[in-house]
């Protein structure tokens, strides 16, 4: 019963930790997209590159900007010959040189930022002469927009949902093992043990579950990931993964980091084991 106790909490950790992986990575890609560029300042033929880069550093200065790229008329070119070159070789030989304009892709540190950023850069259009137009496509900031609170929303119901279950499935294996001992809980209450005699018992052991599961759920996540990432990293489905992945704007981890995550996992364990417990011995305290 102990074991199956253990193995149940196991299971039930490991699940959590998986979905929040999966939910973590996928907000990560969700900010990737959101934080690539969606609005785009072309200038005209001949601009230099000082004024360019003053209305740059201008735009920096506002918080809902995170980021800009530059790309100048030959960098334009060069891009749109490469393009080209792969999809129509004809077009990319008679392309003529100052045919595209410089640009300016502004990256959002939030889509909901976009229509204050369009709003002012059309106005700085009306003063400015150099700016030959300001493109950005409103129905895609929008389809965005609402597709990524959708997401948000939807995973974080998902997610309090999962917990709720793996909880309320931990609770009943912990139940499970108190009703089993009825007896020796009447038979504490008769010789004159306290509440919290009898609760500390129960308490520690559902405790000893969590870390333990904790233990074993973790320590296989890290296997597993060992596995994948290191062992089969020669593999083409793990080097396609590292390579999706390896795009995303992941925090800078070090082993300290992987450690101090590792004794996280197993105080939660514990916390939740302990919890349960309480919760199943006071039904049956009388």
């Amino acid at each position: 019963m102990a074991w199956a106790s253990v193995l149940i909490m196991t299971l039930s950790l490991f699940i959590a930790s998986v979905f929040l992986m999966l939910a973590y990575t996928s907000n990560l890609f969700l900010q990737s997209i959101e934080s690539k560029p969606h609005i785009y300042v072309f200038f005209n033929p001949g601009t230099s590159e000082e004024n360019i880069q003053a209305l740059n550093d201008s735009l920096l200065e506002r918080e809902e900007i995170a980021t800009i790229e530059y790309t100048n008329e030959e960098g334009a070119l060069s891009e749109f010959k490469s393009v080209q070159e792969r999809t129509n070789p004809q077009v990319a030989d008679k392309i003529r040189d100052n045919v595209l304009p410089a640009s300016l892709g502004i990256r959002l540190t939030s889509i909901e930022d976009a229509d204050t950023i369009i709003q002012l850069l059309e106005e700085e259009q009306e003063t400015n002469t150099d700016i030959f137009t300001v493109r950005f496509s409103k129905e895609t900031i929008d389809t965005i927009r609402s597709l990524f609170q959708a997401l948000r929303l939807g995973g974080g119901i998902i997610m309090a949902l999962l917990l709720i279950v793996i909880f309320l499935f931990t609770l009943l294996t912990v139940e499970f093992r108190t009703f089993s001992r009825q007896e020796e809980i009447g038979i504490m209450q008769l010789v004159g043990g306290s509440v919290w005699f009898i609760r500390m018992p129960f308490i520690l052991e559902g405790a000893v579950y969590g870390v333990l599961g904790s233990l074993l759920s973790t320590s296989f996540l890290y296997g597993l990931c060992y596995f994948i990432f290191v062992a089969s990293r020669d593999s083409k489905e793990v080097t396609f993964i590292v390579n999706f992945l390896g795009n995303l704007q992941w925090p800078d981890f070090e082993i300290l980091h992987f450690i101090l995550l590792f004794i996280i996992m197993l105080v939660i364990g514990g916390l939740i084991g302990m919890f349960n417990g309480l919760i199943a011995i006071r039904r049956h305290i009388k």
